[in-house]
């Protein structure tokens, strides 16, 4: 629905436009409300309540357990965590107290703050109590990046010394990862459906969010491929194969990239003109290394293909770089 109105000046610098009555009464505003207005960069002003004022209505979602759609269920649940659902109720009418209590133990396990608030003998009810001030999105990017440059040292050492043991706990860890990646889902989710203003959680500009989302996923897919690289090597260290003595020398090529690209990834950052130079002989390296594994024989058969997908999730992180840059530039020269 649009709205005309016309500007008045009051006291000579002052400018004026009332605001729609019916808006107004649909948000129960008062006198002495507090509206933030939000200049944007294609200068349109946004007009909305700010957090203080804003009401705490909790968005629930119902989903029934069915025992012959598990992989289905996870799927749905997982899904209206992302989006960005505060209560999960959760029926199951022929699951017993132990399926309903393990069913729980699954749920909090891939998730970050979901936690039981009631629970009945076919319904127990979730609610994420965790919020952008318990782990901020810049918080969530840097925890992902330091659990992965962990499992590089870990998967480096396990291939150095032979241990399958650091290759499990790269497996281990991963799922950490992926909790995470989803909470970041779901922060960019709040902002996007306009429960959390975009500043909260350290983004310049709405659009940011775009890149945001697929940088989380960029580097949820390098710690799956890391992780099943882990496996792989897990494997040849308890059989009588062995690791290719090379596979070490990949590794520490992609962990030493992975350090220098992540140097530009925190929210508040980013890559200035000179930096981009320098990733894009970034690229030439990685295409290079892609090459040499696909040449080795050996390598091929034992983790190359992992080696190659994290070198170009590594490729695709520095396009993200380059174009939130760019996006930098067309936000500041609207200004």
């Amino acid at each position: 629905m649009r709205y005309r109105r016309r500007v008045q000046v009051v006291g000579g610098s002052t400018y004026i436009v009332s605001l729609p009555k019916e808006w107004a009464k649909s948000l129960n505003l008062q006198h002495g409300t507090e509206l933030v207005l939000e200049v944007m960069p294609d200068s349109t002003l946004k007009v909305y309540l700010s957090d203080e004022a804003r009401p705490e209505a909790l968005l629930e979602e119902e989903l029934k357990f069915d025992k012959s759609s598990v992989e289905l269920f996870f799927i749905k649940l997982i899904a209206s965590y992302v989006v960005g659902y505060d209560k999960i109720i959760i029926t199951c009418v022929d699951c017993s107290s132990t399926e309903l209590e393990e069913l729980v133990r699954q749920i909090i396990e891939r998730t970050i703050g979901l936690e039981v608030i009631e629970k009945d003998k076919n319904t127990v009810e979730l609610q994420c109590l965790a919020n952008i001030s318990t782990l901020t999105l810049s918080e969530v990017v840097k925890n992902i990046v330091r659990l992965t440059l962990k499992s590089f040292a870990d998967l480096e050492k396990a291939v150095k010394e032979g241990e399958a043991r650091d290759s499990r706990e790269i497996i281990a860890r991963d799922s950490l990862i992926d909790k995470l990646y989803l909470y970041g889902l779901r922060q960019l989710n709040q902002v996007l459906l306009g429960r959390v203003n975009y500043a909260t959680v350290g983004l310049k500009t709405m659009t940011q969010a775009i890149y945001l989302a697929m940088m989380l996923k960029f580097l949820e897919r390098i710690a799956d491929h890391l992780s099943s690289l882990a496996e792989d090597t897990a494997k040849l260290i308890e059989s009588e194969v062995g690791t290719p003595s090379k596979l070490i020398t990949y590794v520490e090529a992609l962990q030493a990239k992975y350090t220098q690209i992540a140097n530009y990834l925190v929210v508040e950052h980013g890559a200035r003109e000179e930096d981009l130079r320098f990733l894009g002989e970034l690229v030439k390296e990685l295409r290079v290394l892609e090459s040499g594994v696909a040449s080795d024989t050996i390598i091929s058969k034992h983790g190359g293909e992992h080696l190659v997908r994290i070198s170009a999730y590594l490729r695709d992180l520095i396009e993200l770089l380059a174009d939130m840059h760019e996006l930098a530039k067309l936000v500041s020269s609207s200004a």
